[in-house]
């Protein structure tokens, strides 16, 4: 079941798994991912996740992400959703409005560039003169590969134009396409693609490496269920569903948030406030 919620256009797909025992009524857990890809490849990769979640906990889960980056922030920021999985300075933004933070994924978010196969592209002074496909301008690896691009002497809209696209799974179709010289994604986000979309591209590497998707819970599911929900976390790589899951999604497992990797973070927050003032 696919609905729209007007609201914050919350996109919800809803598993009827793990129901609670007749004459008990408990509600559903919303559980949101950042809408880094599309719709239908975000419910794909994460219905084991979702699965697993309601029957550790013995209550249904219902999947969310949003139309749009901006979508998905209002909606976390307006406490709408339970758990979310949510790019790391979203989720340090998350914390100041009752977001308990509870693990990243164990793989490093690393923004990178890809460009078709036979392209002459190589460094980054040869980006100059290209188009460069990205997602929303507030996505985290946008920020940084501007800023990488900006340190190795590249402007955006005077050395270079962005081509606006909806997902980073969209920057990589629309470059393998011919569409634009080159996209902006991740390398988790590249290996949930399908292969023959992978195996049309070349990737060049930022350099760049930070912590992954943040796993967070609203404060107010309570301190019992936060911490039940933190241990299956904890315990799912561990499961086959698990293993399989973090080996698909090449996100390799779960760890703890550090107090320094918020601190990392909080530089680009403020970028992301400055450009959006609402915030």
């Amino acid at each position: 079941m696919l609905r729209t919620f007007l609201g914050y256009g919350l996109w919800l797909v809803s598993l009827l798994v793990a129901a609670p025992a007749a004459g008990q009524e408990v509600a559903p857990l919303r559980l949101a991912v950042h809408p880094y890809a599309s719709t239908l490849a975000l419910i794909n990769t994460h219905r084991p996740l979702q699965q697993y979640l309601a029957a550790r906990l013995g209550r249904p889960v219902e999947f969310y992400t949003a139309p749009n980056f901006d979508g998905f922030v209002d909606a976390l920021l307006a406490g709408s959703y339970d758990i979310a999985i949510s790019p790391p300075h979203f989720a340090v933004m998350a914390m100041d409005k009752d977001y308990v933070p509870l693990v990243h994924y164990r793989s490093r978010l690393e923004p990178l560039l890809v460009v078709r196969s036979a392209s002459p592209i190589r460094q980054p002074a040869d980006f100059r003169g290209k188009q460069i496909a990205m997602a929303d301008r507030t996505s985290f690896i946008r920020l940084v590969a501007v800023k990488w691009l900006a340190d190795n002497g590249l402007i955006a809209g005077r050395d270079y134009q962005i081509v606006e696209r909806p997902s980073h799974g969209a920057t990589v179709a629309a470059t393998a396409a011919g569409e634009v010289d080159a996209g902006l994604a991740t390398a988790t986000a590249l290996k949930q693609l399908p292969s023959d979309l992978q195996q049309q591209v070349r990737i060049i590497n930022t350099g760049q490496r930070f912590p992954h998707l943040f796993t967070m819970a609203h404060r107010r599911l309570g301190e019992p269920l936060i911490a039940r929900l933190k241990s299956a976390l904890l315990a799912f790589p561990e499961t086959d569903e698990g293993r399989q899951f973090m080996e698909k999604s090449a996100y390799l497992g779960y760890e703890a948030i550090s107090a320094e990797e918020i601190s990392v973070m909080k530089p680009y927050v403020e970028t992301y406030r400055r450009m959006d003032d609402r915030r």
